[in-house]
């Protein structure tokens, strides 16, 4: 049994912990509550709270924690034996190597989410202008992204939610882009003017079936919306939403590219066959897994 925080002997100013005493002590703790990603959680505590990132937990992690500090380390600690993700305890999550601000009003940001990121900058041209929109963007994780990596890029960003707007206008700002991107509220295409017409199509769409949703982790179900993880019976209704409409809003060669989960890779490709896409592929994230739909547009 681990010795409460509070409780554990003082030997130097407050707590007698440092950085790195108070990272393997949060470890231990979160690894004797069964909680996955322990180590990963206990660091993300400590460096948000201390300031330190790995190099200075290296250099300065032996000194003595401040009783401001020990007292944030120590509240976010009884967050998470709570249930509640780091994420959604710090306010942010990082994403493809930016900070992104979260919300319970938006889905934090996964690194599964980063494929769509590389398999858009393979395919958008670099050398010309290039206009996206990113339906669903949510915390605007995939098209801020996007617009931060690449100068010739603008954005046209939709949401159903007001607040995940907010959010997302949040991260536009502090990402110094927000010259680059519109933002327009609405269920997929209603957002979108009629006249639009765009390089490429983006979406990371809640996908995930009626009957799957049963099964999801506590943290998940309590703390993202259902707005953005429920796509009702077969969990592709999202897509066929946003297929009713995509090849009218592409430009000629246009692409359109998905985020899904690890097995509707055949059947989303199935919903893209046809005379209107070509070039349909699927992308998989760095643990294997299939995780993205491309398709080109017919000329």
């Amino acid at each position: 049994m681990v010795t409460p925080l509070d409780q554990r002997p003082r030997s130097g100013p407050y707590s007698g912990l440092n950085a790195r005493s108070a990272k393997r002590f949060l470890t231990q703790a979160f690894e004797d509550a069964g909680l996955d990603f322990a180590e990963d959680d206990a660091r993300e505590i400590v460096e948000a709270a201390t300031g330190l990132d790995r190099t200075a937990m290296m250099l300065r992690g032996t000194e003595f924690l401040t009783p401001e500090v020990f007292a944030v380390i120590k509240a976010h600690m009884e967050r998470r034996l709570s249930g509640e993700p780091v994420d959604h305890i710090l306010g942010w999550r990082e994403f493809y190597g930016r900070r992104f601000e979260i919300s319970k009003d938006v889905l934090s940001p996964r690194a599964d989410t980063e494929t769509l990121i590389r398999g858009a900058l393979e395919r958008l041209d670099k050398n010309t202008p290039q206009d996206i929109v990113d339906l669903g963007t949510g915390s605007g994780a995939i098209g801020l992204t996007l617009l931060a990596e690449r100068p010739n890029i603008k954005l046209l960003a939709t949401d159903l939610s007001e607040r995940a707007i907010s959010t997302a206008k949040t991260n536009a700002q502090t990402l110094k882009v927000q010259d680059r991107v519109n933002f327009a509220q609405g269920a997929w295409w209603d957002a979108v003017p009629d006249d639009a017409q765009f390089n490429m199509i983006l979406s990371n769409p809640p996908y995930i079936s009626n009957a799957a949703m049963e099964d999801l982790e506590t943290e998940v179900l309590q703390f993202d919306p259902d707005l953005a993880l429920r796509g009702g019976d077969d969990g592709l209704d999202a897509y066929r939403a946003i297929l009713t409409k995509a090849y009218i809003y592409l430009k000629p060669s246009g692409w359109i590219g998905f985020e899904i989960g690890f097995d509707q890779a055949k059947a989303l490709s199935n919903l893209l066959l046809g005379s209107e896409w070509s070039h349909i592929s699927v992308d998989r994230d760095l643990g294997g897994n299939d995780r993205a739909v491309w398709a080109q547009k017919c000329d």
